[in-house]
């Protein structure tokens, strides 16, 4: 046994490796489990909206449920542009309802670590609506910091330039004001106001 005794040392070694490895191996499929499983409860949520608000009429508009009623509406936008061979130029064909109703929901999805976050990921048409949609469904502000904070993205205002320290302030201010449920009821109810743009 002495002989091999290099090879006992080695095994010792790969013991808490191995251990390692499975542990680390374990935790992924876990993670993966926990991100299907997130997948399917997001297409079956979408699936459900889809049949809860796919055909809407103005009276339905007005009796639908304030929680679900914004992202119900903004998944048939975005369907309706999927068909478009050019979603900008559709997109500018909208009301101006379903268009900020739109622009809404891509704040609701996008702003989940600050206002900076939403300005990354959508570009205009977007973004140049972001302060004027929220304006519109009275959440003055969320209107204001997205105004600010859009000069700063902006390609066009050569004024203003990115202010990283002004930008954090920005986005621990609108995390202070942001509450998703009340953003949901709030946006809701200027669609049942705006109902006519949104009817089939």
């Amino acid at each position: 046994m002495g002989e091999y005794w290099y090879l006992w040392a080695l095994i010792i070694i790969l013991i808490p490796v191995t251990v390692y490895v499975c542990y680390r191996a374990s935790k992924a499929a876990k993670q993966n489990k926990e991100e299907r499983e997130k997948i399917i409860a997001k297409l079956d949520d979408m699936k459900a909206l889809k049949d809860e608000f796919g055909s809407l009429s103005a009276e339905q508009i007005k009796q639908a449920d304030e929680t679900r009623l914004l992202e119900g509406v903004a998944l048939n936008t975005e369907l309706k542009l999927q068909k478009c061979e050019n979603a900008n130029e559709d997109f500018d064909n909208l009301s101006l309802g379903e268009k900020n109703a739109y622009v809404l929901s891509c704040i609701l999805e996008d702003s989940v670590d600050g206002v900076s976050s939403f300005f990354k990921k959508n570009t205009p048409p977007i973004s140049p609506l972001a302060p004027s949609a929220l304006k519109e469904a009275d959440m003055d502000g969320l209107a204001e910091i997205f105004a600010e904070a859009y000069e700063m993205y902006d390609e066009n205002n050569e004024s203003v330039s990115l202010d990283y320290d002004r930008l954090k302030e920005l986005d621990e201010k609108f995390k202070s004001l942001f509450n998703a449920d009340e953003y949901k009821k709030t946006a809701a109810r200027y669609i049942k106001r705006n109902a006519a743009d949104f009817a089939e």
